[in-house]
């Protein structure tokens, strides 16, 4: 398997443990700790909350695309294309996280977040098309 198949599916794992882990500490921190009561949308509970629940929806996602992308070319180089779309798509995920983590509120946009989802969105995209059209 391509090695940036690897480091890349183990960030974006790691990405999604240690947002998990922020959760829990947030949680933690909360006295008492209250699973049903409504969030404010500007409270470090409610930003780590959402930042680990999206970033949890596009981890499989994105690891099992890598996977299939790298089975597809399996003995041949990745290519720039695809290399740099799989970097890409990895360091959107982070900085749609930090969106989430340093946004003033959930219920306004923040430009990270948007960048974020926007080269997740079309990396995506690109990488599936690419994958496709090698094993077309």
């Amino acid at each position: 398997m391509h090695a940036t198949i690897l480091i890349c599916s183990a960030s974006l794992a790691l990405l999604t443990l240690l947002l998990a882990f922020w959760t829990s500490i947030q949680r933690g921190s909360r006295q008492p700790i209250a699973y049903d009561a409504p969030l404010d949308p500007t409270s470090g509970m409610a930003k780590a909350q959402r930042a680990h629940g999206n970033a949890a929806e596009y981890a499989g996602l994105l690891i099992g695309l890598f996977l299939i992308a790298g089975f597809a070319y399996q003995g041949r180089d990745l290519g720039g294309l695809m290399s740099w779309s799989i970097i890409a798509v990895t360091a959107a995920r982070f900085v749609h996280a930090l969106g989430f983590l340093i946004c003033a509120s959930l219920e306004k946009p923040h430009v990270l977040k948007m960048i974020g989802a926007l080269v997740t969105y079309l990396g995506g995209l690109l990488i599936a098309g690419l994958t496709l059209a090698k094993a077309i």
